[in-house]
């Protein structure tokens, strides 16, 4: 096959939280097989049409004319073309990530097989755990109230997110661990909100309503203070929703920058590259669950790498998204109905197992932000900046 088109489709939407916005990618071959992509920038697109330019202006011209015998050399050309212009990291991955997943798309549903099928698939399903919301939005009786019906099917993992008042998210806390009980393993989301000083106090906090990890407590580019939070932290440290594919993921895990891995097939460069990250964390003895923040065909793509990686057990499974897979996607369920057991069924169909559906998005044009903070329910610029 020839790639004959490469076109960006930038979308918003707006959830019960807030609205948020997406950007897709569409590869045409010359037989006419269409495959999608999409990237991710760890919570929904903030600038979708940032990447939509990148990937028209930048990346397509690399693309268009190639032939599709193998998903990685076009990847890799990619990269090439635009490390020392665009870099290895942030929006130049990020939209190599949504054409590189259309490629494989593309190329699975070429040979009539899914992904993973076609990569090498070891998984059948995956756990899944509810990745909730922050815990000043309410009592815990709200946050079960968010919690509930995943709970109802099966799931037994879930995360909460702490802000910068931290001390009265700790009481919520509280109470929503002795409401779930001791069956239901707890994570805790810091949104790179805190200074190390308040990151330890916190995760000795964390340690004592028995939290598997705590998830970037410090900005991720403060490399040296969470390599120190890491070394005498009670509870494991979460990364890699920010990690730009396999060199800085063995750096990070080199020195000890993490305990828990959490690739992104939509952020870290594509699918294969987030496997390569995957598969490297066992010789570090770090565990491995990839993140999913954004639309339909991110999800699948990350369904597809955990089916491919057998290191990876479980998932990031957001119910704040369950409206938008619906809203966008055609073909395999993804949202509640999915779960069964606390797991969710890797796509048996061809390619990712889901399309866009392009009359959703043609009704849902791309709003940019303005100043709003994604990502928060009020948008405060201060939000992030450390602590209060």
């Amino acid at each position: 096959m020839k790639i004959v088109d490469v076109t960006p489709v930038a979308c918003s939407y707006g959830t019960d939280r807030e609205r948020m916005s997406f950007l897709f990618v569409k590869v045409t071959a010359d037989d006419g097989t269409v495959g999608w992509g999409e990237a991710c920038d760890s919570y929904g697109c903030s600038y979708a049409s940032v990447l939509a330019t990148t990937v028209s202006d930048v990346l397509a011209p690399l693309v268009v004319g190639q032939e599709l015998e193998s998903v990685d050399p076009i990847a890799e050309r990619m990269r090439l073309f635009t490390r020392r212009r665009l870099g290895d990291a942030w929006v130049g991955a990020q939209a190599r990530s949504a054409i590189e997943i259309a490629l494989w798309d593309l190329a699975a549903r070429a040979a009539d097989r899914s992904i993973s099928s076609l990569i090498g698939r070891v998984h059948d399903d995956v756990e899944v755990y509810a990745s909730s919301a922050f815990l000043e939005e309410g009592p815990a009786d709200h946050h079960m109230g968010i919690l509930a019906p995943l709970l109802d099917r099966g799931v037994r993992k879930v995360k909460v997110r702490t802000g910068p008042e931290w001390q009265a998210d700790l009481d919520t806390l509280a109470d929503l661990r002795a409401r779930l009980g001791p069956d239901i393993e707890m994570m805790v989301d810091a949104s790179e909100t805190y200074t190390l000083p308040t990151a330890r106090v916190l995760a000795t906090e964390l340690a004592k309503f028995d939290v598997r990890w705590i998830e970037e407590p410090l900005p991720q580019a403060e490399r040296a203070g969470i390599e120190a939070l890491v070394q005498h932290s009670p509870v494991p440290v979460a990364y890699g929703e920010h990690l730009f594919g396999l060199q800085e993921a063995i750096e990070a895990m080199r020195r000890r920058q993490l305990d828990v891995l959490q690739p992104d097939a939509s952020t870290a460069g594509g699918i294969s590259e987030a496997r390569r990250m995957a598969e490297a964390a066992a010789s570090f003895g770090v565990r491995v669950v990839p993140h999913v923040c954004a639309g339909p065909i991110s999800l699948a793509a990350n369904l597809h790498l955990a089916g491919s990686v057998a290191a990876i057990r479980t998932i990031e499974y957001p119910p704040s998204l369950f409206g938008v897979w619906d809203a966008f996607s055609d073909g395999a369920v993804l949202g509640l109905e999915a779960i069964e057991d606390g797991r969710v069924r890797i796509p048996d169909a061809p390619g990712l197992g889901v399309v866009l559906d392009e009359a959703a998005a043609a009704a849902h044009p791309y709003e940019a932000p303005g100043v709003r903070a994604v990502g928060t329910t009020g948008g405060l610029p201060d939000r992030f900046v450390g602590d209060r």
